[in-house]
């Protein structure tokens, strides 16, 4: 059955923030995602792909994952998937989930020891946020606070660029962050704010057995009522003469400084 032009507009109108907030969904597109999404503990509440897709083994395959979990599954042409889908060569398959809701206090509270947690003020660019969410996913951070500032983590270029972490690490959003940083202190975590000017490099930190590490926005870093709350500020130790570092790499960096402390 095609779907009519007011169903396209609905699914497109996803690619909205207030839209997004309203409906409490988000779209994710192409095998790789989906799949993730669908290996996942996330609600799919329907999902759409074409003829060709399904056809394939791996469509086929997950499709059928797809059905098992629950989600209302849709075959269209390659002319509608493409209406409103977000890439410019949809990849056969586009599905809608529902976001998950989990507080700060509760994400803090709940990661053992050595726990991990990355606190992000005001990230701008929705492909440094993805970078990020994956970073965090390849190191196995316990959580990610995303202030209020920052981009949106639903946006549907954050989305890809997260690679499938959006799906394994819990990430709480909108939050007034100096706050959350107090709730974390109260909980024994140390808090580490990245610092250019800092004494403190990267390889000598002394990570706490609860760390809370905090990256900033790209121009202006972390804002001052966060830094006033640090009890170490660290610096990413430079060799050659670049000015800066992009905040996805200085993320990497610290959070296997992190896992090297604790190994």
């Amino acid at each position: 059955m095609s779907l009519t032009k007011n169903r396209i507009r609905e699914i497109r109108s996803l690619s909205q923030k207030k839209v997004r907030d309203e409906l409490n969904l988000f779209v994710v597109e192409g095998l790789r995602l989906v799949r993730d999404a669908a290996e996942s503990s996330f609600d799919i509440p329907e999902a759409f792909s074409t003829a060709a897709f399904e056809a394939s083994p791996a469509g086929g395959d997950l499709i059928g994952l797809l059905r098992a979990r629950g989600a209302s599954c849709q075959q269209v042409t390659h002319r509608e998937l493409s209406q409103f889908a977000d890439t410019v060569n949809a990849q056969g398959v586009l599905a809608v989930v529902r976001k998950r809701d989990e507080s700060a206090g509760e994400l803090i509270r709940r990661i053992a020891p050595p726990a991990l947690v990355v606190a992000l003020d005001g990230i701008a660019d929705p492909g440094n946020l993805g970078s990020i969410v994956r970073t965090c996913d390849w190191f196995g951070a316990g959580g990610i606070l995303l202030g209020r500032t920052s981009v949106d983590l639903y946006n549907p270029k954050v989305v890809r660029s997260t690679m499938g972490g959006i799906f394994h690490v819990p990430v709480v959003t909108g939050l007034d962050l100096p706050e959350c940083v107090v709730q974390a202190k109260e909980q024994g975590y140390a808090v580490y704010v990245t610092d250019p000017s800092a004494d403190l490099f990267d390889g000598d930190v002394h990570f706490s057995e609860r760390s809370l590490v905090v990256f900033g926005n790209e121009a202006r870093g972390v804002s001052g009522d966060l830094s006033r709350l640090a009890d170490e500020r660290v610096a990413i130790r430079r060799y050659g003469v670049g000015e800066s570092l992009n905040v996805g790499v200085a993320c990497g960096i610290l959070l296997s400084a992190h896992r090297r402390f604790h190994a």
